[in-house]
């Protein structure tokens, strides 16, 4: 199977992008990180770097260089920035939410290179949905402490309910300040799609979203 591609980033003839899948093989040569669920970003401006970053995103101005996020059920996330021509790969399950590893990614992708969020596109991978993710009181209180689930949890019984991470997603893209018409969703279940990795469906892999900057664009 091949990447799939989100039609917006597609439309940047600048980049290449796409969001693996269990049949996918990884990119050659990709930046990987040693996810951890943290808030941490990490910014790629030197390729002799021998070790993998403790860090769940990333951004880079480089060319060529491919930015590769591993996920299951945890939402990778891809985004542009054209007017500095910057990309980023965001690794976002619950605990990185609760963290606000995406609007940490923005603000550093602000404030490091010196340009807004309304210029910024952010497309949302494929993760596990809202109907396949229970989750208990632990997951909802770091969430609601972080910035609020608004609607994204159902309560089912007990101390247990259904989580939307994808629309936890979507609120804190928007709270970061990138307009609503600059996101796009790929929106498959990794649980309830086939051909997923799904740690919920009792996989043990990973599959590979990635994002480069072409340089024939930068001439």
């Amino acid at each position: 199977m091949s990447y799939i591609k989100d039609k917006r980033l597609e439309a940047f003839s600048s980049i290449e992008h796409g969001f693996g899948n269990a049949e996918t093989a990884w990119p050659d040569n990709g930046i990987l990180l040693q996810q951890r669920h943290t808030n941490n970003v990490v910014v790629i401006d030197d390729l002799s770097m021998n070790y993998l970053p403790v860090a769940d995103a990333m951004l880079t101005a480089l060319p060529e260089v491919i930015l590769g996020i591993k996920t299951a059920d945890c939402l990778p996330l891809l985004l542009y920035n054209p007017e500095v021509k910057v990309i980023g790969a965001i690794h976002a399950g619950w605990r990185g939410l609760a963290n606000k590893i995406i609007m940490n990614t923005i603000d550093k992708l602000c404030t490091f290179y010196n340009t807004k969020p309304e210029f910024t596109y952010i497309a949302v991978g494929p993760g596990i949905c809202g109907n396949c993710y229970e989750v208990g009181t632990e997951v909802i209180n770091s969430i609601n402490n972080a910035t609020g689930t608004k609607g994204a949890f159902r309560k089912t019984s007990g101390d247990k309910g259904m989580l939307d991470t994808r629309l936890i997603a979507v609120m804190q893209i928007e709270a970061a300040g990138v307009p609503a018409s600059h996101l796009s969703q790929v929106n498959l279940c990794t649980r309830c799609s086939p051909g997923f990795h799904s740690h919920r469906a009792g996989s043990t892999g990973r599959q590979v979203s990635y994002i480069k900057i072409l340089s024939r664009c930068l001439l």
